[in-house]
């Protein structure tokens, strides 16, 4: 599906903010207008865009609150929020000294948590993790009666307050306690505490799983955990070694991380030969599309490696081949049909499962293709607490 851009990643990216219009996190004609001011292809022009975006509808949610008109402050807070996070998207070059990758996430952050939405409705939670503090937010619909409730986390390029937008909203639609939250890699871990990734996720959910049971409205047997994009390899992962996990989602699903690696040049190259052609694609990234660029831009940074080799070894580790077998609660497989991310990997994960498996897939007639079903996100919500409901709900 192409949305304004003809350049992959550009489209994408469009498709996944408005998207979010579903849940208050943009209003179309917005996001059309600063799309068609941005050159294709130029992260510069990319943020700056945005980032005005950003800007001015912050500068209308700051007003509002000033006049207390409570509704509108939180749709233009919110709004806000999810442009910042657009416009800081592409700043991977070199992330750590760029100053507008921590400022612009800090004004993402700060909007999120300015809207009364969020601040009469959910609650920040501060999750231990190795001596530092992960960010959640908690939304109890149950008050104190025991009830189902979604753990979710993201992926590869999340932030806890993506979540609320990708799937938090709509869990209080349909009535579930959820508890959205980021770990190392992500977020505020990964630009503030300097957090790389980690391929053992069950050390980032099982601390999760122990704030989680002192919640209010938490019922211990029936706590689910969602992982979005990469976070269909890292839920997985957990709920392998995460017993009290009672049914797992990976949105969507991922076997081994190394299949998202760039295509080598050889059928079959000797693993020098691959380290030397990812070494050369690496050091000449500036050069490569938009989508290849960021995704070496945005590992070397996440996984906190600096070599080619690096990268691929801790790719490697990223894979499910000796662990599906050991997950025993329901899981939900989600797949998209044209998924330009991990393609075939869906059904790897489904086969190698050996507990009660649902395989769900998307399609392009449904207008549900795309990576993690942007642009179809209702339709994604529909089918998967529709699945939660009969798994957990009784």
């Amino acid at each position: 599906m192409r949305f304004m851009f003809d350049d992959d990643a550009f489209s994408f990216e469009t498709l996944r903010a408005v998207g979010y219009t579903a849940y208050g996190g943009a209003d179309i004609g917005e996001v059309m207008a600063t799309a068609a001011r941005i050159t294709p292809g130029d992260p510069e022009s990319w943020y700056s865009e945005w980032r005005a975006l950003a800007d001015r509808i912050v500068a209308i949610a700051d007003d509002c609150a000033a006049k207390a008109h409570a509704a509108s402050a939180s749709s233009a807070y919110l709004r806000a929020s999810n442009y910042y996070r657009t416009a800081e998207f592409f700043l991977r070059d070199d992330p750590v000294n760029d100053p507008r990758v921590a400022d612009t996430s800090a004004r993402a952050i700060k909007a999120f948590r300015a809207a009364p939405e969020i601040q009469a409705n959910w609650t920040r939670v501060g999750i231990r993790y190795e001596g530092v503090e992960l960010q959640g937010y908690y939304l109890n619909t149950s008050g104190h009666e025991s009830a189902p409730t979604l753990l979710a986390h993201g992926g590869y390029d999340s932030t806890v307050e993506e979540m609320f937008f990708a799937v938090g909203k709509a869990a209080q639609q349909h009535g579930w306690n959820c508890l959205i939250f980021e770990g190392p890699g992500q977020g505020s871990a990964l630009r503030i505490d300097k957090l790389p990734f980690r391929y053992d996720w069950e050390a980032v959910v099982t601390p999760v799983v122990d704030v989680a049971l002192t919640l209010p409205g938490v019922d211990p047997e029936r706590i689910a955990l969602l992982g979005m994009s990469m976070g269909g390899y890292l839920a997985p992962r957990a709920a392998a070694f995460e017993h009290r996990i009672s049914a797992c989602i990976a949105y969507d699903g991922v076997f081994a991380m190394a299949a998202a690696l760039p295509e080598p040049q050889q059928q079959e190259p000797d693993p020098e030969q691959r380290v030397a052609e990812l070494e050369t694609l690496i050091a000449q990234r500036a050069q490569a599309s938009s989508s290849l660029r960021w995704m070496l831009s945005n590992g070397l940074w996440t996984l906190g490696v600096t070599t080619a080799q690096e990268f691929i070894d801790e790719f490697n580790k990223y894979d499910l081949t000796d662990v599906a077998d050991k997950i025993a609660c329901p899981t939900l497989v989600c797949e998209a049909e044209n998924d330009q991310f991990f393609a075939g990997q869906p059904q790897m994960l489904y086969d190698a499962l050996r507990c009660k498996k649902t395989l769900l897939k998307f399609t392009a007639a449904e207008g549900a293709e795309e990576h993690c079903h942007e642009g179809a996100l209702t339709l994604f919500h529909q089918r998967m607490f529709d699945w939660l409901d009969e798994t957990l709900a009784s």
